[in-house]
Protein backbone atom coordinates (compact mmCIF):
# COMPACT_ATOMS: atom_id res chain seq x y z
CA UNK A 1 0.00 0.00 0.00
CA UNK A 2 2.90 2.34 0.78
CA UNK A 3 4.42 1.70 -2.67
CA UNK A 4 1.13 2.62 -4.36
CA UNK A 5 1.01 5.94 -2.50
CA UNK A 6 4.60 6.71 -3.51
CA UNK A 7 3.87 5.91 -7.15
CA UNK A 8 0.74 8.08 -7.09
CA UNK A 9 2.64 10.95 -5.48
CA UNK A 10 5.40 10.74 -8.09
CA UNK A 11 2.78 10.60 -10.85
CA UNK A 12 1.15 13.77 -9.54
CA UNK A 13 4.51 15.52 -9.40
CA UNK A 14 5.23 14.57 -13.01
CA UNK A 15 1.82 15.77 -14.15
CA UNK A 16 2.18 19.05 -12.24
CA UNK A 17 5.62 19.70 -13.73
CA UNK A 18 4.56 18.96 -17.31
CA UNK A 19 2.81 22.33 -17.51
CA UNK A 20 5.93 24.12 -16.35
CA UNK A 21 8.13 22.31 -18.86
CA UNK A 22 5.87 23.18 -21.79
CA UNK A 23 5.48 26.85 -20.80
CA UNK A 24 6.54 29.40 -23.43
CA UNK A 25 7.50 26.67 -25.89
CA UNK A 26 6.48 28.90 -28.82
CA UNK A 27 8.98 31.54 -27.70
CA UNK A 28 11.78 28.97 -27.54
CA UNK A 29 10.83 27.60 -30.95
CA UNK A 30 11.09 31.09 -32.43
CA UNK A 31 14.45 31.70 -30.76
CA UNK A 32 15.88 28.37 -31.89
CA UNK A 33 14.52 28.86 -35.41
CA UNK A 34 16.35 32.20 -35.64
CA UNK A 35 19.53 30.63 -34.26
CA UNK A 36 19.29 27.78 -36.76
CA UNK A 37 18.81 30.24 -39.62
CA UNK A 38 21.83 32.28 -38.50
CA UNK A 39 23.97 29.15 -38.11
CA UNK A 40 23.02 28.05 -41.62
CA UNK A 41 24.02 31.46 -43.03
CA UNK A 42 27.39 31.29 -41.26
CA UNK A 43 28.01 27.73 -42.47
CA UNK A 44 27.15 28.65 -46.06
CA UNK A 45 29.47 31.66 -45.91
CA UNK A 46 32.33 29.55 -44.53
CA UNK A 47 31.82 26.66 -46.98
CA UNK A 48 34.65 26.11 -49.45
CA UNK A 49 33.81 23.61 -52.21
CA UNK A 50 37.49 23.00 -53.02
CA UNK A 51 38.75 20.21 -50.73
CA UNK A 52 42.39 20.82 -51.71
CA UNK A 53 42.16 24.43 -50.58
CA UNK A 54 40.62 23.33 -47.27
CA UNK A 55 43.35 20.73 -46.71
CA UNK A 56 46.12 23.19 -47.59
CA UNK A 57 44.68 25.79 -45.23
CA UNK A 58 44.49 23.23 -42.41
CA UNK A 59 48.05 22.08 -43.07
CA UNK A 60 49.29 25.69 -43.10
CA UNK A 61 47.58 26.51 -39.78
CA UNK A 62 48.87 23.27 -38.23
CA UNK A 63 52.40 24.09 -39.35
CA UNK A 64 52.12 27.59 -37.88
CA UNK A 65 50.85 26.23 -34.56
CA UNK A 66 53.62 23.65 -34.46
CA UNK A 67 56.30 26.29 -35.10
CA UNK A 68 54.85 28.56 -32.41
CA UNK A 69 54.83 25.72 -29.88
CA UNK A 70 58.54 24.90 -30.28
Amino acid sequence: MKVVKIILALGLIVIANSGIVMANIAHFDEVWAKRAQRAKQIAEKAYDPNPHHVANHLNHKTHQAHKAHK
